[in-house]
């Protein structure tokens, strides 16, 4: 994920350790759950999900880590949340307009 920064000239505005700072199923949905869209990047596959159309718990279920806490890295532009990793989803770093 710093690659992609440092590639694409940006700066986090604010930076957690998620190893550290868990968040786990409410506060996350409390976090994201006004989002206009989630995009969840799983292995090579890139799924998104609108809160105010999709159910809660398939989404909590794809945001959060076998340990039942968010997963990193998770990026918020605007009202978009991108959550994990996969080269396609960062190829053209959606938020790096934003």
């Amino acid at each position: 994920m710093q690659e992609v920064l440092d590639t694409n000239n940006l700066q986090a505005e604010n930076r957690t350790d998620a190893r550290k700072e868990k968040l786990e199923a409410d506060a996350v949905w409390e976090l994201m759950g006004s989002a206009e869209q989630i995009v969840v990047a799983k292995g090579k596959s890139v799924e998104t999900f609108v809160p105010d159309e999709d159910d809660r718990d398939t989404i909590l279920k794809a945001v959060l880590g076998r340990s039942g806490s968010l997963r990193a890295p998770t990026v918020k532009t605007g009202n978009t949340f991108f959550v994990g990793y996969n080269d396609a989803l960062y190829t053209d770093v959606p938020f790096a307009s934003g």
